[in-house]
């Protein structure tokens, strides 16, 4: 099977990425947060600096774009072809209001004829294979069989689904049984992307695909359990083992962040990170708020070595 890592803004970044892939593997394709292309400004430093990141050249990146004007589309994907990249990925899923009221990402959803005009005129001026993440629809979970309709009329690489709605932002369960019937619907392979979080789940979906879906994407989950991808394929960690290369890849972090990023800087994006982390363990809130006390770089490290000395992992 092949496993992709979501985009999600503010953590998957370049350092992340590699860094993941340095010490856990069994990503097959890192999809980068999203560069957002507004006809009034041009796209953020930050994002166009992740994505030309020379750390991508040690995965297979994939970028993502946020965007609704066609020309703006074909000009990024030109400049991103420059450097390398034969993939572009079309964000059609982000359900944040301030995307969506302005006609983009899951905005877009409800509105197929806006959505084939601009595959219309993008489709054979692009110099890269284009995919799309999108979600089952915005307010209603049949909204994606209307644009599945339009996606069948161009050549795309792959059609890559999250089983909710706009609606639902990250709420909720993922309707795995919704995408069913756009297996027979869809003349593109569909990937399956919504609550892939444990090796239970994996097996429980690849069950109810029959075997027809061969490509998943993990999103929160790979911050939960950045070790979810190589047991999914098969990788067994013994607890001794597991806690030691949980503790590497947080060091390893927090090292190359350090590098790039100030002293207050630092210290939010590593307890951001342990909202997440924190799942790893079995007294979860504990660790996180042991986390969220720790003011300074100081405390920071002295909590961080306490959780992995004294705190057991959980293991489910």
């Amino acid at each position: 099977m092949i496993l992709s890592s979501g985009p999600l803004q503010g953590f998957t970044d370049d350092i992340f990425r590699s860094t993941h892939h340095q010490v856990w593997g069994g990503i097959d394709f890192y999809y980068g947060p999203y560069i957002r292309l507004d006809n009034h400004k041009p796209p953020k430093k930050s994002q166009l600096k992740d994505s030309l990141s020379e750390l991508n050249k040690s995965i297979n990146y994939i970028p993502q774009i946020l965007a609704n004007n066609p020309e703006l589309i074909i000009e990024q994907a030109k400049a991103l072809n420059k450097h390398g990249y034969q993939h572009l990925n079309w964000n059609l899923g982000c359900p944040y209001p301030m995307v969506t009221k302005r006609n983009m990402g899951a905005g877009l959803l409800p509105q197929p004829k806006i959505i084939d005009e601009i595959l219309k005129s993008i489709i054979s001026e692009i110099p890269m294979k284009l995919s799309i993440k999108c979600r089952l629809g915005l307010h209603k979970d049949d909204e994606i069989k209307a644009l599945i309709e339009v996606f069948n009329k161009y050549a795309l690489q792959e059609i890559i689904i999250h089983a909710r709605t706009g609606k639902q932002m990250y709420k909720g369960f993922a309707q795995a049984e919704k995408v069913i019937p756009l297996l027979k619907q869809s003349h593109h392979k569909i990937v399956y992307n919504g609550d892939l979080d444990s090796v239970e789940k994996y097996n429980e979906l690849h069950k109810l695909f029959s075997g027809h879906i061969h490509h998943f994407m993990i999103g929160r989950a790979l911050l939960k359990k950045p070790q979810l991808a190589s047991q999914i394929k098969g990788t067994a960690y013994v607890e001794e083992e597991l806690q030691e290369k949980l503790f590497l890849f947080h060091e390893l972090l927090f090292e190359k962040y350090q590098e790039k990023l100030h002293y207050s800087h630092l210290l939010m994006k590593m307890r951001s990170f342990w909202e997440y982390f924190s799942y790893s363990f079995e007294q979860q809130h504990k660790t996180f708020k042991a986390i969220k006390k720790s003011k300074t770089i100081k405390k920071y490290n002295i909590a961080v070595k306490h959780i992995f000395s004294e705190n057991k992992l959980s293991l489910d």
